[in-house]
């Protein structure tokens, strides 16, 4: 699996899918020190989920932004939106929370 980080919003490297997260439900972690009342965004899901699978195509992994969808903003969706622009795959899937996955 090929990974680009949040920081380096230019694709280093070319997928038949890439996966663009910006935090959500799919990513969040709740941490036992908390007792599961709070959570906190960890590192996208969608790498390790597919890693499991007999998946045929390559994939890389970029993290947009760490949210509940709920602290989306405008720039958020901007950067989503130009992170796109820039994959260098005619396959993206960005994963999102439910929240205002519509106004995404």
């Amino acid at each position: 699996m090929d990974t680009a980080s949040a920081k380096d919003q230019s694709p280093v490297t070319n997928a038949d899918i890439w996966i663009l997260a910006t935090g959500g439900t799919i990513d969040k972690a709740y941490p036992r020190m908390l007792g599961g009342w709070a959570f906190e965004i960890a590192e996208p899901a969608a790498g390790s989920i597919l890693d499991r699978v007999n998946l045929n195509d390559t994939y890389a992994v970029q993290s947009v932004c760490k949210k509940d969808s709920q602290e989306i903003t405008s720039e958020d969706r901007q950067l989503l939106l130009e992170s796109c622009a820039k994959a260098r795959s005619s396959k993206i899937l960005v994963t999102h929370g439910t929240d205002t996955l519509i106004e995404t």
